[in-house]
């Protein structure tokens, strides 16, 4: 697999640019981090580790890889033109989903999920 970085990466730059993020008493934060801290397994470490890495959206996109991008499924979630997949391992694989707003630029984190919720749709992944 590639490794690309929000230096080298057009589409990763232009998420970085374009997460909805606010700034309250000089903290970042993500709209989309309590939905993210919400979903979680049963495995509790990947919960834990999952919830650190919400935190800072834009630092996992900078140390990601890339996997690929989904079309939206028929019915769900009209509000979405695609979700990309960005995988990172610290302390157990995480895959970061994004997904692209249909009216505009910007990108908004959807999940941080585990292999096997990212395996069970992978046939429909493209590059």
């Amino acid at each position: 697999m590639k490794r690309f970085s929000a230096k080298t990466c057009n589409e990763t730059k232009k998420m970085l640019e374009n997460l909805e993020i606010s700034w309250r008493n000089g903290v970042r934060h993500l709209r989309a981090l309590k939905t993210i801290v919400s979903k979680n397994v049963r495995d509790n470490k990947f919960n834990a580790i999952k919830n650190a890495l919400a935190k800072d959206i834009p630092g996992y996109l900078e140390k990601a890889e890339y996997l690929g991008w989904r079309p939206v499924a028929e019915g769900k979630h009209s509000e979405s033109a695609y979700f990309a997949y960005f995988s990172r391992e610290l302390g157990c694989r995480t895959i970061l989903c994004m997904r692209r707003m249909a009216d505009g630029d910007i990108y908004k984190p959807y999940a941080i999920i585990n292999e096997q919720t990212f395996s069970m749709g992978k046939d429909l992944l493209r590059k």
